[in-house]
């Protein structure tokens, strides 16, 4: 691990905030302890799904596949929160969306999403539960910024998996 902190509750090792900056891939809460690290905007390495083809809005979608893993600080016990950030190339709300601009929206809400979970987490919540609360709490962010974003199971062909503080071989 990244750092020293190790309080109770958990980790969620390479997707966590950047809000206390530092280039760590590592982050732990409890009792709205600090949760440090960071997930960047060259993480979000999206795949072009369907190309934007007319001038409707909506059109266009790309998407990346994200595993992350989360310890358990006291216990060390590991998992990996798998899921698909989807994003629209152009919609009604905000018309073209520059892949910069994805990626940094999809980083910086990653990280607040990230935060807002874990900094509340129990000593001994299951990582599962903290894994689906983010990327439920991630989603609704994401959509208030980029109409139309969706935070899923990994289900798209062919796009890109980034992992996160997983060791080779490692994850499920």
């Amino acid at each position: 691990m990244v750092g020293s902190i190790r309080p109770r509750g958990a980790c969620l090792v390479g997707l966590v905030v950047a809000l206390w900056g530092g280039a760590s891939l590592t982050g732990c809460a409890h009792a709205r302890n600090g949760v440090t690290g960071r997930i960047t905007p060259k993480h979000f390495r999206f795949n072009t799904v369907v190309a934007v083809g007319s001038r409707t809005q909506p059109d266009g979608w790309r998407a990346v596949c994200i595993h992350a893993r989360i310890t358990e600080g006291d216990s060390g016990a590991t998992d990996v929160c798998k899921f698909e950030v989807g994003l629209p190339i152009r919609n009604g709300a905000q018309g073209d969306i520059p892949l910069e601009l994805a990626q940094w929206a999809s980083a910086d809400i990653a990280n607040r999403a990230a935060h807002t979970v874990l900094a509340d987490a129990r000593p001994g919540e299951m990582i599962a539960v903290l894994c689906i609360q983010f990327k439920r709490k991630y989603e609704r962010m994401l959509k208030d910024e980029l109409a139309g974003a969706r935070v899923s199971e990994c289900r798209t062909q062919g796009i890109e998996t980034v992992r996160f503080d997983i060791p080779m071989g490692g994850g499920r």
